[in-house]
């Protein structure tokens, strides 16, 4: 049966490739090649005169759908043409068109997201004279997006009036949102017999990718497309099930084999990612979880060298040292930039290492998230120090007069652009001209005197002073606080603005003044190029899964960092494990590990403690490289170092 396509596979591999007929839970372990078996058996199905359009297969992601049906292609050819190969919601909506008329849409259905469904919320709750402002349009729609997934029950009559006549005016409109693309095939399926036939016989050979991150409506859609002992096939890892935070259910997993009693459950264990002491440290980490199906990892690249621990005494040496090992190993050992990642739990962490990148000249990528400089709150900060500094620049200006709101409309800010441009003045100077009409221009003349306020005291004053009174006197960080959504967040993004405060403070201290400082810091904020091709990738750890890198750094191994201090006081303990699993297994050769003795948060230093997932790895193939005294690893790591300086330095 194998042929040259299938004859690299390994034995469990093979096994799940051909696996003949009933029920199928393939437990892929990390970096176990499960897409290389998804493909193959379906191909297999193909090959074994299983008609293509009685084949589906689901993913959670159009990027995964996409490659696997480009894999198939290649595989198959044409024959791949008629695979029903799609997301759980592109099936869904599948369903929904073909059987409009029982859900009360017509074929042509719109789907509603974004912009769309905040439209039809604002005048549901306008409707029903409740409050329609921006933040609670936002909050309510997310509301009712959580009641339909399951997330939560109806415990108001309110809620449950807004979300009847949010659904009818969405039938009315012959549209959907994404959540009905689930919600909706749930019911066909449950509710009409002759529905559901048609669709089983469409879906005779299931296969759902990523299995682990299923919710309780896409569990209930398997359910309802596959019979009791009928051809699924499921690949899937709970220990990588990390994202119980937006409905998905490890528990889907475990529950297999109580809906399918005849379930085949095969394991890849062999490892083609990682060194054997990686694997090791991570199989015994997530060995401590109780709820989880068990498996071993082996790696098929050898021991390797030991998983490195970091102790530094605060945030920033932790991420000077992270930039500085990453140039050293790159000069040495002749790597290129995108071999190498940072992962973080949490994307406040990058800020401290996103300066240390730029100022050791490493060219790098923030994924799955802002870069520092590109947040609203540094943006506008920085709109207020520029126009200190430069009176004449309008592109600053006409930011900072729009934040906070200060009752300057459109209309007054274009009759002062005119005015400016009459009088060949900036838009700030016209604000101080005394023609400008003094009943017309009372806001923009207040505005412009604060600013020349704040020069003087930029000038003239105490740095730290200066600083604060641009957050006082201009009234921004009331207002980053008040558009915040809650408190955690009003923190996180003061805490951004703390941040640079605090670079300023440095740079004041060593005599710079505001212009160099801002100068030093267009230089720093320079757009980055949006390919991460070719540059060190910094993301948060939920970014990461389904990659690998040769080198990864984890940063903040911290109690109430990583695992993340909600965790401790809601009893998400095992998720957070599962986390880190998936931290360290995204490494091939070199994982360190770092933590701080203490950490800025949100503007304030706290002292911090290791991580209790320091402790829990085999501690055999773990170094705690600023413990140890001469060893011949500390030994060589340093011989590498100086021959890296060296020829970085051009000194051979």
């Amino acid at each position: 049966m194998a042929n040259s396509t299938t004859s690299g596979l390994n034995d469990a591999q093979y096994q799940a490739v051909f696996h003949r007929k009933g029920p199928l839970l393939v437990l892929a372990g990390a970096g176990s090649g499960k897409t290389r078996v998804i493909t193959e058996r379906i191909a297999a199905l193909v090959e074994r005169d299983v008609p293509e359009h009685a084949i589906t297969a689901v993913t959670f992601t159009n990027k995964a759908a996409k490659e696997m049906r480009e894999r198939l292609h290649q595989r198959l050819g044409d024959r791949a043409k008629g695979l029903r190969i799609c997301t759980f919601h592109a099936l869904g909506l599948a369903m929904v068109r073909e059987h409009a008329e029982l859900v009360g849409r017509k074929a042509n259905v719109s789907v509603f997201a974004g912009s769309e469904q905040k439209t039809v919320m604002r005048s549901v709750l306008t409707e029903l004279k409740l409050a329609a402002d921006t933040d609670q349009v936002d909050r309510m729609v997310a509301r009712i997006s959580a009641l339909k997934s399951g997330l939560v029950e109806v415990h108001e009559n309110k809620l449950a009036m807004i979300r009847d006549s949010y659904d009818a005016l969405l039938e009315k409109m012959n549209a959907v949102d994404f959540d009905d693309l689930l919600v909706l095939p749930v019911r066909l399926l449950s509710d009409h017999a002759e529905v559901r036939a048609i669709w089983r016989e469409r879906a005779r050979h299931f296969l759902v990718d990523e299995y682990q991150d299923s919710s309780r409506l896409q569990y209930q859609l398997v359910r309802l497309l596959v019979a009791e002992n009928g051809n699924l096939t499921v690949v899937g890892d709970d220990d990588q099930s990390i994202y119980g935070w937006r409905g998905a259910e490890v528990k889907n997993l475990f529950q297999l084999e109580r809906d399918y009693t005849d379930l085949t459950v095969i394991r890849l264990e062999e490892n083609y990612r990682s060194t054997g002491s990686i694997l090791k440290a991570s199989n015994t980490l997530i060995a401590r979880n109780a709820e989880r199906l068990g498996k071993t990892l082996r790696s098929s690249l050898g021991p390797g060298k030991p998983v490195r621990v970091w102790e530094n005494a605060d945030s920033d040496e932790e991420a000077r040292r992270v930039a500085g090992d990453i140039r050293s190993h790159h000069a040495s050992s002749n790597s290129q930039w995108d071999g190498y990642c940072v992962l973080y739990r949490a994307s406040f962490q990058a800020r401290s290492v996103e300066l240390a990148m730029r100022e050791a000249g490493i060219p790098y990528h923030v994924s799955g998230g802002l870069s520092f400089f590109d947040r609203a709150e540094i943006q506008d900060t920085l709109a207020y120090l520029r126009l200190i500094s430069n009176f004449n620049d309008d592109l600053a200006f006409m930011r900072a007069v729009a934040r906070p709101r200060r009752g300057i409309g459109s209309k007054a800010l274009g009759d002062l652009g005119f005015f400016a441009m009459a009088e060949g003045c900036s838009l700030l100077e016209a604000c101080l001209h005394e023609g400008l009409d003094h009943k017309r221009g009372e806001a923009l003349r207040e505005f412009g005197d604060m600013i020349v306020g704040l020069e003087h005291q930029f000038k003239h004053g105490e740095p730290d002073e200066a600083f604060d009174a641009v957050l006082d006197i201009t009234r921004l960080e009331a207002a980053i606080r008040a558009e915040a959504d809650d408190a955690e967040i009003a923190e996180r993004r003061m805490g951004n603005v703390l941040e640079l405060r605090r670079w300023w403070m440095i740079h004041s201290e060593r005599g710079g003044n505001l212009d160099e400082f801002l100068q030093h810091i267009f230089l720093l904020a320079e757009k980055q190029d949006d390919d991460p091709s070719g540059q060190v990738r910094l993301m948060t750890v939920h970014a990461a899964k389904g990659l690998e890198f040769d080198n990864v750094y984890v940063i903040g191994m911290e109690e109430g960092i990583f695992p993340h201090r909600n965790a401790l006081d809601e009893n998400r303990m095992e998720e957070e494990r599962r986390l880190m699993y998936v931290a360290m297994t995204r490494a091939r050769f070199r994982l360190t590990l770092s933590y701080a003795r203490s950490r800025k948060r949100f503007g304030t230093t706290e002292k911090s403690s290791p991580s209790p997932f320091l402790k829990e790895p085999d501690q055999s193939v773990l170094r705690w490289v600023d413990k140890e005294v001469d060893s011949e690893e500390a030994k060589e790591e340093a011989a590498d170092h100086m021959a890296a300086m060296r020829k970085i330095l051009g000194l051979g």
